[in-house]
């Protein structure tokens, strides 16, 4: 197959480029530097993708996962979620009909120590349609980016309602979170969350490698030197500190969340994120999730007693609000690293 090149900037792909003429194979795999710019947990970007005239196959790489942090691949499949939704908005915008089968294989097929697990199959067919759920979202694919800055301002009852509408799976919640007390509180949760992440040698080791592999800062001088200083220094204190304001602070925190902890349930949750940051930012406000209280579990049994759920399970947590821009992008693995 004759796949479209690796651009220089991944971000810098445009629906001008899109091959009319080249094969079904080739077009499907130029969806796929869409699908690549969705954000993942610590931007490990744990997905595959194989492509085929029918359509693409989207896989968890769990040689990208984060076992200290992301034990229970929660994040990990929550990531790839994120990445099949980039996808489907993408297949829309060039007029692709699509159909998503979720673990085509089978969950029980696939051991520990298997490397890839089939995550959806996605056929693909021309002469679709565009969706009133996804159809306005294809131009801020490339200008979605997470902001880790301070949010401010106020969100709209309307802009909440529609926010809430995108959420469409049955069994798929949304709690938006506008309380003052309710905000405190989670902070408070965020704040033991982060020094109990930072006392643990494992988890500043884990985390020093990413860094120092390149995934949250492109230069190689300031990715080794973070890494030092993440495995070496307990940085718990200031990173609680900075982290409780930024939830209190928010104009809004969302927890979403499903009735059942099922693996289809987190890829959905996944790209029901990607969904709402999308929209998100069509509207100008930012988003940044917050989920170090979901990577232990005590800490997590007190985040659903302090938002009220009654049934269900929360699966990700994150700040809305409007903030300065970020210089900069995080990075991404070129196309040919990430697909069959």
């Amino acid at each position: 197959m004759d796949r479209p090149a690796d651009a220089g900037d991944p971000w810098a792909v445009s629906a001008d480029e899109f091959p009319d003429d080249a094969s079904p194979e080739t077009q499907f795999a130029f969806l796929v530097r869409y699908a690549v710019l969705a954000p993942s947990s610590h931007n490990t970007q744990p997905w595959r993708f194989s492509v085929d005239d029918g359509g693409v196959d989207v896989y968890a790489d769990t040689e990208r996962w984060l076992p200290v942090a992301d034990a229970d691949r929660r994040e990990l499949f929550v990531s790839v979620g994120c990445a099949l939704e980039n996808l489907l908005v993408a297949a829309e915008r060039f007029d692709f009909d699509h159909e998503v089968t979720y673990f085509p294989d089978g969950t029980s097929d696939h051991p520990d120590d298997d490397r890839f697990v089939h995550v959806a199959r996605v056929v693909l067919a021309p002469d679709g349609s565009r969706s009133a759920l996804r159809g306005g979202l294809f131009e801020a694919l490339t200008e979605r980016s997470t902001n880790h800055g301070p949010f401010y301002g106020e969100v709209s009852p309307t802009t909440r309602g529609a926010l809430a509408e995108a959420v469409t799976d049955a069994d798929i919640w949304a709690r938006f979170v506008e309380s003052a007390e309710t905000k405190a509180a989670l902070g408070d949760l965020v704040t033991r969350a982060d020094r109990r992440q930072f006392e643990n040698p494992s988890y500043r080791r884990e985390l020093g490698e990413w860094i120092g592999n390149g995934a949250l800062e492109p230069s190689w001088v300031k990715a080794k030197l973070g890494q030092l200083v993440v495995t070496h220094l307990d940085l718990g204190d200031r990173q609680a500190a900075t982290d409780s304001v930024l939830v209190e602070s928010a104009p809004v925190v969302v927890a979403l969340g499903s009735d059942a902890d099922t693996l289809s349930a987190r890829v959905r949750v996944g790209q029901t994120f990607e969904r709402l940051a999308l929209f998100a930012t069509t509207e100008g406000l930012s988003v940044h999730p917050m989920s170090q209280v979901l990577e232990l579990a005590d800490l997590r049994e007190e985040l659903v007693e302090t938002l009220g759920v009654e049934t269900g399970v929360v699966q990700h947590l994150f700040r809305l609000g409007y903030a300065d821009p970020e210089p900069g992008r995080s990075s991404r693995r070129p196309l040919a690293a990430v697909v069959d």
